[in-house]
C-alpha cells in the first residue's frame, strides 16, 4: 500500500542511512517531529521527519490524509514532501518534509 502511494504521487523512499544529526524537535496530537540533514548526492538539505502516531496501525487512513495534505501542499508551494523513510530502530515510518520553523506547532 505505501509502495503504491510513493509512486502516484511521485515521492520516494529515502533509506533512513542518508540522514544525520536527526535531532528530537516537538511531540504534538498527530506525533512527533525530527529535523536532520538529508545527504543527497548534490547537496545536504534540512529535512522535517514527521513519525505520526499509531502510522503502523492506520496506514490507510494515514495515506488517506496525507493525500490530501500532499495537494495542498503541492499547490500552494508552501512545504515539500520528498518522501518516506522508516526508522531502524523503532520501525516506524517517517514523512521527509521541507524543514521550516512553522512545521513546530504540528
Amino acid at each position: 500500500m505505501l509502495n503504491t502511494f510513493i509512486q502516484e504521487k511521485d515521492l520516494i523512499w529515502i533509506p533512513y542511512n542518508q540522514f544525520k544529526n536527526v535531532k528530537y524537535l516537538n511531540k504534538g496530537g498527530f506525533g512527533t517531529i525530527y529535523s536532520a540533514i538529508w545527504l543527497r548526492s548534490d547537496k545536504d538539505v534540512e529535512v522535517a521527519l514527521k513519525c505520526p502516531n499509531n502510522l503502523n496501525e492506520n496506514l490507510e487512513e494515514f495515506l488517506n490524509e496525507c493525500d490530501s495534505h500532499e495537494k495542498c501542499l503541492r499547490s500552494i508551494r508552501i512545504i515539500d514532501l520528498y518522501g518516506f523513510t522508516k526508522n531502524p530502530d523503532t520501525l516506524n515510518y517517517m514523512l521527509v518534509m521541507d524543514y521550516a520553523n512553522k512545521v513546530i506547532g504540528y
